[in-house]
């Protein structure tokens, strides 16, 4: 009695296109899922470069101003701030308010910084140190989530 191959390879062939097409759709999720995680590095990455500019400019700002007169010391706590530089004074400047750059928003915050008995900086109960800011740089957007880097400035031209 002869056994009917032709069935068997039709479903044999059926089964291989399934198998085939199975992987097709995997690897091609992971193809995405490999393009937005390189989108996403790509995004905090430069977040990560606007957020480090600013503080940048923000100590070159700090080292061109004297603290108590235009400098920051003379900043209002809790205030947003971005900084611009200005070519005809060669020189960063102060601004109120938020910048956006390449779809980023990024800002400025500064607090009083308080120091205990053997000047230590504390979160409350201290004396202020008026020759100390602390400085909150702050970048959202862009598909991202809000990124801090937060810094102390002093006085270093305090004698």
């Amino acid at each position: 009695m002869a056994i009917k191959s032709s069935g068997y390879i039709f479903i044999e062939i059926l089964i291989a296109i399934a198998l085939i097409s199975m992987v097709f759709v995997v690897l091609l999720g992971l193809s995405f899922q490999s393009v937005n995680l390189s989108s996403s590095i790509q995004k905090k990455t430069q977040a990560d470069a606007y957020v480090r500019e600013e503080l940048e400019e923000l100590r070159s700002f700090r080292d061109g101003t004297t603290w108590t007169s235009n400098g920051l010391g003379t900043v209002t706590v809790g205030q947003n701030y971005y900084l611009t530089f200005n070519s005809g004074t060669n020189k960063y400047q102060l601004n109120s308010g938020t910048e956006t750059v390449s779809g980023f928003t990024r800002s400025l915050v500064f607090n009083q910084v308080q120091r205990d008995g053997s000047g230590t900086i504390v979160s409350s109960g201290g004396t202020v140190d008026t020759n100390t800011m602390k400085a909150t740089a702050t970048i959202t957007g862009n598909s991202i989530a809000q990124q801090q880097v937060v810094v102390y400035l002093t006085n270093w031209q305090n004698k």
